[in-house]
């Protein structure tokens, strides 16, 4: 597996790095690359926010606060959990998680037909662990309507044509990923030797996506690539309904400012506090993302393997644990925007 959360090519030092490096493997190359970055040096600006960030998590969320690290602990996670293929998990009564201990695939079961939101990152992925993984669930592959891709990264879309192919599923993206993928050099740390979807449907800011008796709220939230989508998903258990929040990237871009490549961090900040109003307003309870070691959800998915008949779903951990997340989300993001100030820009 490659890694294609792109965050190198928004320095000339890493592009270089990363090019000069033989393409076997780009996903390795990248995240070796960023484990030998140092670690940041913070100044009394990024360390208050930091200050902030640790307190906003407490002792239940741990896994955002390593966010304020910098990117370092994406390209550990890629490390030691991109191989780590978990069992296909029914999480909720109409939500199951297929895909590795690093990046996955969460399923929505509706009345009409299953939501995908990502796809792997690989034709062979879809064909030899998504499409198994969901006959394991007993969901059928060609009741796939739409497979919705939060980014244009090679690890998010790679599955996305092949499901298109085979079982005429939509695929969606915003706009800007759309041109994205269209711009970038094939055998970058992005589409690493992936070739993008064909251009299909293009998610709009605020599209309310209905499928028989479910409703998926989408949103454009640009930071982590020009388009990134996230969105408020009703996921139901015993009758009650939890509505969940996704923010579609995680690692930070290295740009205050936009650039072909990312949304910067200056716009990521505002998406995410945006993200954090809409999932307070939508009454969520619950976080999700496709990357799961960095938002918790590796660890939920754990305990839920252990849960025992009446304890409640790990995944709801309530309005004030979201709203403490993207609290720490954005401290993390602020002490990363004055590290870049510190550093002239």
């Amino acid at each position: 597996m490659r890694w294609g959360l792109g965050v190198l090519l928004a320095t000339a030092a890493s592009v270089a790095l990363a090019q000069s490096a033989p393409r076997s493997d780009p996903g390795a190359e990248a995240a070796a690359a960023i484990m030998q970055e140092a670690p940041p040096a913070d100044g009394p600006a990024a360390l208050a926010h930091v200050n902030r960030a640790r307190r906003l998590a407490g002792k239940d969320l741990p896994r955002p606060l390593e966010l304020c690290n910098g990117n370092r602990s994406i390209g550990r996670s890629f490390q030691e959990n991109s191989r780590t293929w978990l069992e296909p998990t029914k999480v909720f009564d109409n939500l199951y998680y297929v895909g590795t201990l690093f990046v996955g695939v969460w399923i929505v079961k509706t009345s009409q037909g299953l939501i995908l939101i990502d796809a792997l990152g690989s034709a062979n992925d879809a064909r030899d662990r998504l499409v198994p993984g969901l006959r394991k669930l007993g969901l059928d592959p060609a009741q796939i309507k739409y497979v919705l891709v939060t980014h244009g990264h090679w690890d998010h879309y790679g599955g996305a044509q092949y499901l298109r192919d085979n079982f005429g599923a939509r695929v969606g993206l915003a706009e800007p990923d759309w041109h994205m993928m269209s711009i970038m050099p094939l055998d970058g740390p992005m589409l690493g030797n992936q070739p993008p979807p064909k251009k299909d449907m293009v998610i709009t800011d605020g599209q309310k996506l209905t499928l028989g008796d479910t409703t998926v709220s989408l949103y454009v939230t640009p930071g982590h690539s020009p388009g990134t989508i996230s969105a408020i998903i009703p996921v139901r258990e015993g009758g009650n309904i939890y509505p969940l929040s996704l923010l579609g990237g995680t690692a930070f871009p290295v740009t205050l400012e936009p650039n072909p490549n990312g949304g910067g961090l200056l716009l990521n900040s505002e998406s995410v506090r945006r993200l954090a109003r809409l999932s307070r307003q939508a009454g969520a309870v619950g976080i999700i993302n496709t990357h799961i070691s960095n938002d918790g959800s590796a660890d939920r998915l754990s305990a839920l393997a252990k849960r025992q008949k009446g304890q409640p779903n790990p995944f709801v951990i309530g309005a004030d644990a979201v709203r403490r997340h993207y609290g720490v989300f954005d401290e993390c993001l602020q002490a990363a925007i004055a590290r870049r100030r510190a550093a002239g820009g």
